[in-house]
C-alpha cells in the first residue's frame, strides 16, 4: 500500500489521502492529509507542489529506438515524457525495423518493458507486402493500443486495414497523417505552406471518409496533428476525432525561414495568419499531441532541403499549453480535457487518474504560476535543441505521478523505469485485474 497526499482538482482544490494498492489502483480517498499513516505505509506528500491533475496521455509519440537509438530510445523519451508531465505515451511505429511483424513488435516491447519511465501503448503499420494475415494478430495484442499513424503513401492501405479490423472486431483508432500525397511538393523555408497546402489536408480527409463511408464505419478514424482551422472543422464534421500541437499554436512559416530545420516539420507550419487563428479553435479538437519527432543534432543540422523533418517537444508540451491558461485562452478544464480525458477516451482507457476507488493512481501536477525560460540544453531527451528556446512561459510541471509511484518531482527523473503497457490494464466490477 501507498499513501499519496495531494492537492486534488475536485468540485474544488482539497487536500486529500490517496491510497493505492501494490498495482497502482486507489482503494480509498479521504479528506485532508493523515500524516501518522506514514508510520504503516510508505507516504508521499506532494501538497507544497502544486494541483494533481489527471495524468497526460500523449497519443502521437515518436520514441525511434531500436536501429534509430542515436536520435531518441525508450529510456530517454520516456524520461522526457514524465518530466513534460505525461504518465502515459503512444508509440509510433515508424522505426528500424518498421513495427508491421511479430519480431518487430517483439523488440519494441522488450525495450519499452525494460527502459519505460511513463506507462506506454504500441501503434503497429500495416504490411509493405499486403499480406494482412499478420497484421490481423498483431492488432488483437493488448499492447498494440491503434495503427498508424498512416502516411500519404500509406492511405492507400487504409480500406484493407478497415475490413481486416472490422472482421476481428478491433475498435482501435486508426491515426491518419492528413496529408494526400497528390499536393505534396517541396519548397525553401519559409515557404513550405504553400507545397504542402491547405488542399493537402482536405484532400487527404474527403479520401479518408470516402474509403470509411463504403466500407466499415465503426472503426475509430482520429486526423492527427491538423495544422489548421478548416481541417479541424472538416474533421468533425466527418465524424472523426481529432488532434494538433502546440507547434501549430505556437509557430508558423516565420520560425520556419528563421530557425531553419529547427522548425521544419511535417505538415509543414503555417502561415502566421493562420497560427494567430488557431488559438480560437483549440476546445475544438479532441485532444493535444506532441508529435515528438526526434533527430540527431547532425541531421538537423545539414542544409534545409536535405534534413529531417520533425519537431521534439514532449518534454515541454504541457507546460505550454498551461502558458495557455496563464495567458485565458483555455480554461484548466479545456486542458485537462486536451491532454488527458481527451486522449483516454480516445484509446478507450477507463478510470484514468481519478481519484475514485478502482481509478488508475496516475496524475500530474501542476504549477499555475511559476514563471520560466526554455532551455533546451537541459533537456533528457537526445534532442537538445528547440524551436522554443529563450521563450518564457508561465506555468510548469512540477511532479508525475505513475501508478502511485513519483517518477518526476521538480525537474529529476526520481524513480528506476516502471512503465507498463496500459493496454493491459483491465477492469472489473471497478476492480482491477
Amino acid at each position: 500500500m501507498k499513501i499519496l497526499f495531494i492537492k486534488a482538482l475536485l468540485d474544488e482544490v482539497k487536500e486529500v489521502t490517496v491510497f493505492v494498492d501494490e498495482k497502482g489502483f486507489v482503494t480509498k480517498v479521504k479528506g485532508g492529509v493523515f500524516k501518522e499513516l506514514c508510520k504503516e505505509f510508505e507516504c508521499s506528500d506532494l501538497t507544497e507542489y502544486g494541483v494533481a491533475l489527471p495524468g497526460f496521455i500523449d497519443i502521437h509519440t515518436h520514441l525511434r529506438g531500436l536501429e534509430l537509438a542515436y536520435k531518441e530510445d525508450e529510456e530517454s523519451g520516456t524520461k522526457a515524457a514524465a518530466r513534460g508531465g505525461y504518465t502515459a505515451i503512444v508509440d509510433m511505429p515508424n522505426t528500424k525495423p518498421r513495427i508491421n511483424n511479430f519480431n518487430a513488435l517483439k523488440l519494441k516491447l522488450e525495450k519499452l518493458n525494460a527502459n519505460a519511465y511513463t506507462d506506454f501503448g504500441v501503434a503497429i503499420s500495416p504490411p509493405l507486402d499486403r499480406d494482412f494475415n499478420e497484421f490481423k494478430l498483431l492488432v488483437k495484442r493488448s499492447e498494440v493500443v491503434a495503427v498508424g499513424e498512416l502516411f500519404p503513401e500509406e492511405l492507400n492501405t487504409l480500406p484493407q486495414v478497415i475490413e481486416v479490423m472490422a472482421q476481428a472486431k478491433i475498435k482501435k483508432p486508426v491515426l491518419i497523417h492528413p496529408e494526400h500525397i497528390s499536393f505534396i511538393s517541396e519548397c525553401e523555408k519559409g515557404f513550405r505552406w504553400l507545397c504542402r497546402p491547405l488542399e493537402a489536408e482536405l484532400k487527404s480527409l474527403i479520401e479518408v471518409y470516402r474509403i470509411v463511408s463504403n466500407n466499415f464505419r465503426h472503426i475509430p478514424i482520429h486526423i492527427t496533428h491538423a495544422t489548421n482551422p478548416v481541417s479541424i472543422v472538416y474533421a468533425k464534421k466527418l465524424g472523426f476525432t481529432v488532434d494538433t500541437t502546440p507547434h501549430y499554436i505556437y509557430l508558423s512559416n516565420e520560425e520556419e525561414y528563421s530557425k531553419g530545420c529547427i522548425a521544419k516539420v511535417n505538415p509543414p507550419l503555417r502561415h502566421s495568419s493562420t497560427r494567430n487563428i488557431m488559438t480560437e479553435y483549440i476546445g475544438y479538437v479532441d485532444a493535444i499531441s506532441t508529435d515528438h519527432a526526434p533527430h540527431s543534432i547532425t541531421e538537423k543540422s545539414q542544409d534545409f532541403n536535405a534534413c529531417p523533418p520533425g519537431i521534439a517537444s514532449i518534454e515541454i508540451a504541457p507546460s505550454l499549453m498551461l502558458n495557455l491558461v496563464s495567458k485565458n485562452v483555455i480554461d484548466l478544464n479545456t486542458l485537462i480535457r486536451l491532454l488527458s480525458l481527451g486522449p483516454s477516451k480516445i484509446l478507450g482507457l477507463e478510470k484514468w487518474g481519478c481519484a475514485d476507488t478502482g481509478c488508475i493512481a496516475s496524475y500530474t501536477i501542476v504549477n499555475l504560476e511559476k514563471s520560466w525560460v526554455i532551455d533546451s540544453s537541459n533537456f533528457y531527451s537526445k534532442a537538445c535543441y528547440s524551436p522554443y528556446d529563450g521563450l518564457r512561459i508561465r506555468g510548469s510541471v512540477e511532479a508525475t505521478i505513475i501508478r502511485g509511484t513519483v517518477v518526476h518531482l521538480n525537474g529529476e527523473i526520481v524513480s528506476k523505469p516502471i512503465g507498463k503497457p496500459f493496454g493491459c490494464l483491465n477492469y472489473d466490477s471497478g476492480q482491477p485485474t
